[in-house]
């Protein structure tokens, strides 16, 4: 609006003034807006633009190739826990050598789906009978005198110092934490 288009309608200057210092305010407010709204379309571009580069990048990802990585990764890990369960078995049974009759068993042995084996016991009572070689002696009972007592009734061990723990492999750690949970305990927080 201005001021010509006002005065050739026949307004007083101070009814002049009053409507362009009225009309400014409005404008004022209107471009005060507008900005703003400029503003916001320049930042949802920006957006838009982040949004679409990372689609992309989303894209060249192998989604089958990921798939099979995870289930070859499932699978090593079902094999090493039914390693360690057949390991671990052996060797509380008094394997001397476990690595062997695995070797010997192959993939014989069954597990349940868990990792666990399926027939344990029967499993150690005939790997016990086929490699009795490999195997301690079961200590005979008694020998100890009249109602055939063990010799030796201390049934205390030495207490393990921590040196003699740290030079421990992971597998007779494990067994002497199944075995003696307490002192594993007091040697593992030192």
């Amino acid at each position: 609006m201005e001021r010509k288009f006002l005065e050739g309608l026949g307004l007083e200057n101070d009814v002049i003034d009053k409507v362009l210092d009225q009309n400014m305010t409005e404008i004022g407010v209107y471009a005060t807006r507008l900005k703003n709204k400029e503003i916001e379309v320049d930042t949802l571009w920006v957006d838009l633009n982040t949004a679409n580069s990372k689609i992309v990048e989303l894209e060249k990802v192998d989604v089958k190739q990921l798939q099979n990585d995870l289930a070859a990764e499932k699978t090593a890990r079902v094999k090493d826990r039914q390693h360690w369960a057949l390991q671990s078995a052996l060797q509380e049974s008094g394997c001397k050598d476990p690595e062997y009759i695995m070797w010997k068993l192959g993939d014989s042995v069954e597990f349940v789906d868990s990792g666990d084996l399926k027939d344990k016991d029967g499993l150690l009572k005939t790997v016990k009978e086929t490699y009795a070689a490999q195997f301690e002696a079961e200590p005979s009972g008694g020998t100890g005198g009249i109602g055939n007592f063990q010799r030796n009734h201390s049934t205390t061990d030495k207490p393990m110092t921590s040196e003699e723990f740290s030079k421990l492999s992971y597998m007779d750690q494990y067994n002497f934490k199944k075995q003696r949970p307490d002192e594993y305990k007091s040697l593992k927080s030192n």
